[in-house]
């Protein structure tokens, strides 16, 4: 890496932090002396990771003495947290090709076999420190730009939320089906027709979330809202994301029968589509279904049907799981 010119001196000093011993480590200190953008400071290997960690050099220098190798040392830098990008150039005179090839695959930043005149070496170093400078810039506008993701991302699950969306599955959440069977109660009450709501509980859901992550439940999440939503025929059928785990799914004019089929072309459906599962007894996601229908009362409230749907869904898990349990309400 040939450097003629040196860069024009930095705006704010360049803190670098010499690893080393006499003799190299003693002339590059002279070398560096007076030089108003540098900052040296001076350690010892065994001192070093402690000291870069709390000092946050720009460039870490690491002058070898003989044929002493840095392998172990680069590696140990690599590996730490505040130091994995730190530029370090080493310098190992009357070192050979093979220390010069070690000390790159151990992951050395730039590498000097013989002892550079002071324009060289401030050259490297202020290239390096504007590198390193140019690096901190680009991960503190990314963790802005996350930041602000982050925030878009809330304020669209709240739009979702108001406009009965689920942002995760996109079919209606919870407050657009509260408001859908409402309307929908009223009207089976004033027709006299039987009114049938199901429950789709993914089993050991909590378990598969935490063994593979938040994305992989994420993805089997929308995968369960779609197959959901292929298995109802009528515009009047709606499935919505309940509650986390939970989908309801709201069949107006369906008697327990008629639920009953439909809750069981859901779930063998999903076993069809044989989503891996973390948990060995399991292999697959299954989901356990609660079936609840009735005819509306002029006293009767949803909320009635509701806790039917859910004693059926413990009524299916305690039973062995993926499978379905009906009750009348």
């Amino acid at each position: 890496m040939p450097f003629a010119i040196a860069p024009e001196p930095l705006n704010s000093p360049c803190r670098v932090l010499l690893v080393g011993a006499p003799p190299f480590a003693g002339a590059l200190r002279d070398m560096l002396a007076g030089v108003d953008d540098i900052e040296l400071v001076l350690t010892d290997a065994t001192q070093a990771l402690g000291q870069a960690a709390l000092l946050r050099p720009a460039v870490l220098v690491r002058a070898l003495g003989g044929r002493e190798d840095s392998g172990d040392f680069i590696r140990a830098c690599r590996a730490h947290a505040s130091l994995g990008t730190l530029p370090l150039l080493v310098l190992a005179p009357h070192a050979d090709n093979a220390g010069r090839d070690a000390a790159f695959a151990a992951g050395a930043s730039d590498y000097l076999a013989e002892l550079p005149t002071q324009t060289e070496l401030l050259a490297r170093l202020r290239y390096h420190a504007l590198a390193s400078q140019a690096l901190q810039e680009r991960d503190d506008a990314l963790r802005r730009l996350g930041d602000s993701q982050a925030l878009l991302a809330r304020a669209q699950a709240e739009l979702d939320r108001i406009d009965g969306v689920d942002g995760l599955t996109g079919i209606p959440n919870r407050r657009r089906f509260d408001q859908v069977a409402q309307g929908e109660w009223q009207r089976a009450r004033r027709n006299g027709q039987p009114l049938s709501l199901l429950v789709c509980d993914v089993d050991s859901f909590g378990y598969f979330n935490h063994r593979l992550g938040r994305e992989a439940g994420d993805l089997c999440l929308r995968r369960m809202a779609g197959l959901l939503t292929g298995q109802l025929k009528r515009p009047s059928d709606l499935a919505a994301r309940y509650d986390g785990k939970q989908f309801a799914i709201l069949l107006p004019d369906t008697g327990l029968d008629g639920a009953v089929q439909v809750a069981e072309a859901c779930r063998a459906a999903l076993e069809r589509l044989a989503l891996s599962h973390p948990l060995p007894e399991r292999r697959i996601v299954t989901m356990s279904v609660g079936v609840a229908s009735t005819v509306p009362s002029e006293d009767g409230v949803f909320d009635a049907v509701l806790a039917r749907a859910g004693e059926a869904v413990l009524a299916a898990k305690s039973r062995g799981r993926n499978r379905v349990a009906a009750f009348r309400a």
